[in-house]
């Protein structure tokens, strides 16, 4: 069997599979005839072009972060009047948008440049549509430097040492504490940098301030794959999926999981957490009532308080269960793609010229104040006006810290896998009857552990691995 052949058969799977457990549970994941090898064209093939080049980009992202992202697409098509015209396209969320994706893969109508979330990123691997980033670079050395994007970003979108997208939004979880709530209780906050630490300050805000409770944490799937990072373990074998085909099964009953999973759930089963369900805004809604004192809760969240009025907060970093050397937080957001199969080479020169401007520093410090999201280029940090919008955004210094500090390792890129939506689908319900009370957390690990790991396998034997 051909290579082409093998690919058009494994493809609609694919598109299938995926467009089914992305319905599921996304929340913060026949072929066309031209096989992607992962070849790269270099500056030649735009020069030789005749004419104005088309560039297509499909995205989810929405709300201010949107506007600001098409703000900047007008500002690169300017720049490049008569050589390179950019057709953005807002998709809907980004469930949504790779939905779509999937149908133009079997229809032939994919985009030049597709921006997909931090989940799908195992399917945009194995779906070979795509030509790597560190092939882009590597054929136009005068565009991005790859150098220049945080490790911590570029280490989530990395498989076998190979860059595959290169990030555009990226958002980190911190822990953001009620100032006046944590004076009452007498809390030291410097004990708050360990999970055990934050744990211990919960239980003392709960006995001793009436009407609040200690903590709150959004019950999905993110949130369990942060405190396994925190605690410096894969989420999923072998490598969180980055050598190799990818990951064969999911990972929730390690040592330092179970501590960490369990220092949490104890606190929801002695009533000391409150419980606000998935949603990480009604967890902000709960915590700018001073219905408690703690949240953990995405970078996102700090426009949110900021809408809310509320100004009496703190932002701290999600705090660890493992040496800093190893463990840390896992990164959230979304990726551009550039695709290859269908799209002529002066086409993907000209996506690549639009990544790397969206990816540069003057870009990346203008969108990032405007989104809320962390910039991830390092050359936003030598920039004077944005050390200014820091000095002003005390929680964004906390986040560009975290960011700037969190190691590239195995246990902080995510588990890379096309089936991530399936694992944490039977994920969560398990963790959240384990929180509940319900079902003894050793019990609902083993349960999710095994459920998920039969998604992984039936993704892989879907895929053809």
């Amino acid at each position: 069997m051909s290579s082409r052949t093998s690919r058009s058969r494994r493809l609609p799977v694919l598109a299938a599979l995926l467009t089914t457990v992305t319905a599921t549970t996304l929340t913060a994941c026949g072929g066309s005839g031209e096989e992607a090898t992962g070849a790269a064209p270099g500056p030649s093939a735009l020069a030789a072009a005749k004419g104005p080049v088309t560039v297509t980009l499909w995205h989810g992202v929405g709300g201010a972060a949107g506007g600001a992202l098409q703000k900047e697409i007008d500002a690169f098509d300017k720049a490049n009047t008569g050589k390179i015209v950019v057709k953005a396209s807002f998709q809907g969320s980004y469930a949504d948008a790779i939905a779509k994706y999937t149908s133009a893969i079997r229809d032939g109508g994919t985009p030049s440049v597709m921006v997909s979330n931090d989940i799908t990123t195992g399917y945009l691997r194995d779906a070979r549509q795509t030509v790597s980033a560190q092939a882009m670079a590597a054929a136009n050395p005068e565009d991005l430097d790859l150098d220049q994007l945080r490790p911590a970003a570029r280490n989530y979108y990395t498989a076998e040492g190979e860059l595959l997208a290169v990030p555009l939004n990226t958002s980190m979880p911190l822990l953001y504490v009620n100032d006046k709530l944590l004076d009452r209780a007498g809390v030291d906050r410097s004990t708050l940098g360990t999970l055990e630490g934050v744990a211990a300050a919960a239980r003392k805000i709960h006995a001793g301030v009436s009407g609040a409770q200690g903590i709150d944490m959004p019950l999905d799937g993110w949130w369990f794959e942060q405190l396994t990072a925190a605690a410096g373990v894969p989420y999923c074998t072998p490598d969180n999926g980055r050598e190799g085909d990818g990951a064969t099964a999911l990972k929730l009953t390690s040592g330092p999981q179970r501590a960490a999973i369990g220092t949490m759930a104890k606190l929801y089963t002695d009533g000391v957490a409150l419980d606000t369900g998935a949603d990480g805004n009604a967890a902000l809604s709960a915590f700018v009532a001073g219905k408690t004192a703690m949240m953990f809760n995405s970078s996102g969240a700090i426009g949110g308080l900021k809408e809310a009025g509320m100004t009496d907060y703190t932002a701290l970093p999600y705090p660890l269960s493992c040496s800093k050397a190893t463990a840390g937080a896992a990164i959230g957001g979304a990726a551009m793609w550039v695709d290859q199969a269908g799209h002529g080479e002066a086409e993907r020169v000209a996506s690549w010229k639009l990544i790397s401007y969206l990816a540069s520093a003057e870009a990346q410090e203008r969108f990032a104040e405007a989104s809320g999201y962390a910039p991830i280029n390092t050359g936003v940090d030598n920039s004077p006006s944005w050390k200014q919008f820091l000095a002003k955004n005390e929680p964004y210094a906390v986040l560009g810290e975290q960011f700037a500090d969190t190691p590239a390792t195995t246990a902080t890129s995510g588990c890379l896998t096309g089936a991530m939506s399936g694992v944490r689908a039977e994920v969560v319900p398990a963790m959240q009857q384990a929180f509940s009370g319900k079902t003894a957390l050793d019990s609902a690990l083993k349960t999710a552990e095994a459920a998920a790991t039969t998604k992984i396998k039936d993704y892989r034997e879907q895929a053809g691995k």
